[in-house]
């Protein structure tokens, strides 16, 4: 690994450590880190467009580090890897102000980065129902708990299709688009929130709903973290019916269903989502109640 880092890269690091498929290393006193390429290669141009536009607006992001015949990825034994030299605490716990701070730093013309874009929630939603309706069939004997349960997680989906679809004609206002992540959370680091690889183009309420629903499922202060919200960025109707439209759909529960089905864990980890559904049910309709939004039905009875 050292001389293959040594003769793509001129960097000479005196050890490298693997982490969780991670390869890291310093070189005078800076820090790198070697990683797979787990995106789409289609997506690499923009990826790289964006984290040198990032990079000139003052952001921390991970730089990417081009090797010096003037690549930004790399097979070794196989695999595709990039390169980042990294500028921040990289194990610190992301906080809701962190979040923030990040979704409001960079302003840059999203215009021409259309392959890393994941504005249209309708259709990507639509298609992961569909994706997990194809697995239920093949998976009633050897997940049955997920089995039992998929139906309600398929049915909140649906519903935050169906609100996201008909806020438009309630509520007009200015959706903010911004440097988004594919999935961040109050358990994630520093490393996660400016990797280059978890970023994406999407309307900043992702990040913040995202972030809520991992607090919420991880016990940990929601109060506190929705008046932080409250105090450093403006809502709209609009942009807290989509956050409420985000909040409806169980990403959580879908990634917790991914990893038991890839890692092959047991799925009783499930148990700790589904002992609090009807807790945040409870949530996003109080959350519903304090916005003046338009209500939901089957929300609606506490």
């Amino acid at each position: 690994m050292i001389d293959y880092i040594n003769y793509y890269y001129d960097l000479y690091p005196a050890s490298i450590n693997e982490v969780d498929n991670k390869y890291m290393f310093y070189v005078n006193s800076e820090k790198y880190y070697m990683v797979p390429y787990d995106r789409n290669i289609e997506e690499l141009d923009e990826l790289v467009n964006l984290n040198k536009e990032m990079i000139l607006n003052g952001s921390l992001v991970h730089e990417i580090i081009v090797n010096k015949f003037d690549k930004y990825i790399n097979n070794f034994n196989g695999i595709l890897y990039i390169v980042f030299r990294v500028y921040v605490n990289d194990s610190k716990s992301v906080t809701i102000n962190d979040l923030i701070y990040m979704l409001n730093e960079v302003s840059i013309d999203f215009s021409n980065m259309k392959l890393i874009s994941r504005t249209n929630w309708s259709k990507l939603w639509e298609d992961k129902i569909d994706y997990f309706e194809y697995q239920m069939g093949h998976m009633i004997k050897k997940y049955p708990i997920l089995y039992n349960i998929i139906d309600y997680y398929l049915g909140m989906s649906e519903n935050a299709i169906l609100y996201l679809k008909t806020i438009s004609s309630y509520y007009e206002g200015n959706v903010e688009v911004g440097i988004c992540h594919r999935r961040i959370g109050a358990n994630f680091t520093l490393f996660d929130l400016y990797n280059p690889l978890n970023l994406i183009i999407d309307y900043k309420v992702r990040d913040i709903g995202e972030y809520i629903k991992d607090s919420f499922f991880n016990d940990k202060d929601i109060n506190n973290i929705l008046s932080t919200i409250y105090s450093s960025y403006y809502f709209d109707k609009l942009n807290l019916s989509l956050l409420v439209s985000r909040l409806l759909f169980p990403s959580y529960f879908f990634d917790e269903f991914e990893n038991i089905v890839y890692t092959d864990s047991n799925e009783n980890v499930i148990f700790s989502i589904i002992k609090k559904s009807s807790l945040f049910e409870d949530f996003i309709n109080k959350f519903i109640k304090s916005c003046n939004l338009q209500t939901i039905g089957w929300l609606n009875k506490y």
